[in-house]
Order: C-alpha cells, then sequence, then structure tokens
C-alpha cells in the first residue's frame, strides 16, 4: 500500500479552494453590472470547484484513517482546511448577494447550485 502524500493533498484542496474564491469573486463582479450569463458561468465553476476541493479534502482523510494515520494531520492540511472553508462560505455568500442584487433590480430570482 502505499503511503498517502498529506502535502500533495493539501495542496488539492488550496488549489480548488483559491479556483472556487476567484470565480466567486468574478460572479458577483458579474452580478453588479447586470451581466448574467457571466454570473451563470462564473458560479458554476465555483461551485464546481468547490465540489472538487471537498471531494479532495474527503478523500484524503479517508486515506489517511485508512492508513490509521490521522495523527499526520499537519499545519499544511489545517491550512488547507482553512482555505476551503473559506471558500466553502464565500461561494455560499456570492448567491446570496447575487439573489439581493437581482431583486433589487426587478429580476427574476434564480440562483442554482
Amino acid at each position: 500500500m502505499e503511503r498517502t502524500d498529506t502535502e500533495q493533498g493539501a495542496m488539492q484542496i488550496i488549489l480548488h479552494a483559491g479556483n472556487a474564491r476567484s470565480d466567486a469573486y468574478e460572479a458577483l463582479a458579474a452580478i453588479k453590472e447586470k451581466r448574467q450569463p457571466d454570473f451563470d458561468q462564473h458560479y458554476a465553476t465555483a461551485v464546481q470547484e468547490i465540489k472538487t476541493a471537498n471531494q479532495a479534502h474527503a478523500q484524503l482523510l479517508r486515506a489517511l484513517a485508512a492508513e490509521d494515520r490521522m495523527k499526520d494531520v499537519d499545519l499544511l492540511l489545517v491550512h488547507a482546511e482553512d482555505h476551503l472553508t473559506f471558500a466553502d462560505v464565500m461561494v455560499r455568500m456570492v448567491a446570496e448577494f447575487a439573489e439581493i442584487y437581482q431583486w433589487k433590480n426587478g429580476n427574476e430570482v434564480k440562483i442554482d447550485g
């Protein structure tokens, strides 16, 4: 059985959480400028990236548990989990803000994700 690389797993979490956060910001900028198609694209990408980050996190924790290595959770993994949590909150808040912008502008509110 190959030993799980916690550093590589943590970096995958950080990568995808960062991508989600960036796309969430782009989605927010788009909805503020009334560019619904751009919002839809960036928001969908943000949602997919946060799902990928969560999957990477779950996979890493399952692998560490299977190898009886939960004691190997290190500072980098904790940092990655912080990125994941913040990005997840950001993506959810952008959806809420988008609904407010759409409502304020008299548009039909339709946020998928």
